[in-house]
């Protein structure tokens, strides 16, 4: 049963991927797999006008992932180690974001701040807004582990000082969890799409957006080959997240 599951599971995710990359290689798919021979020259034409667009992706979701750790490592240290109604609500609200659409979030934060959208500032707000909770997620559990906690009091009783506690038991004890969520942030930031449809200036896109716009106005084959470029990015960051995951599992038995 277990294998039956896995089985339609994995013909759910592996054979769109696998029918993306025929496309990708095939000089005109419209004759089908292949059709006129196989050909690596979409990818080429793919890379040229996609170049920049993944360059500015990555820029934001690095920018992301440093303002998750920096903020979101403070947020979840203070909801983790100082429980009360006022801990309470900002967890809460932190997780709001995501029971809203991407399209109301996006047209709020456009109304509201519309200065800050011409030099992108509002692009990388409202991706940590989006991925804060997950950054809250991972780290929140691991900081409020009463086992990690007794440890930070021993070392502390001797002698140490709370930066060496931190630097020597707190920050190790949260590596696998930091490293979590920097994946899950750059990964979701990365492959963001309505939000930044809509928060992003239209005359710097992301690659979700150039995606769109390329099945949308193009060739199937170039856009099919501008998936592949995505997926080269975006796999390797799934790969370490379930890798993650799994030393996580093994870790606690």
């Amino acid at each position: 049963m277990n294998r039956a599951v896995l089985a339609v599971v994995l013909s759910f995710v592996l054979l769109p991927i696998l029918a993306t990359a025929i496309a990708a290689t095939s000089v005109d798919f419209s004759h089908g797999p292949w059709g006129g021979g196989p050909t690596l020259d979409w990818l080429g034409y793919a890379w040229v006008p996609l170049a920049p667009v993944v360059a500015r992706s990555l820029a934001i979701a690095l920018g992301v992932v440093l303002l998750n750790l920096l903020l979101g490592g403070v947020i979840s240290w203070w909801v983790a180690r100082r429980p009360s109604w006022a801990t309470f609500l900002v967890g809460y609200l932190v997780n709001v974001p995501l029971a809203i659409p991407g399209i109301a979030l996006s047209v709020a934060l456009v109304g509201t701040f519309p200065p800050l959208r011409p030099s992108g500032f509002l692009l990388v707000m409202a991706h940590l807004v989006f991925t804060l909770p997950f950054t809250l997620a991972a780290l929140v559990p691991v900081l409020a582990d009463p086992s990690l906690r007794a440890a930070e009091d021993v070392a502390r009783s001797l002698g140490a000082s709370h930066v060496r506690v931190a630097r020597t038991i707190t920050i190790p004890a949260c590596a696998v969890g930091l490293a979590q969520a920097a994946a899950m942030v750059f990964a979701l930031s990365f492959g963001e799409f309505n939000i930044s449809f809509f928060v992003n200036p239209p005359a710097a896109p992301t690659i979700p957006f150039a995606l769109f716009d390329a099945y949308s106005t193009g060739r199937l084959e170039l856009a099919s080959a501008q998936t592949i470029i995505f997926i080269a990015f975006i796999v390797p960051v799934l790969g370490a997240i379930v890798a993650l995951q799994r030393r996580a599992g093994r870790s606690k038995t």
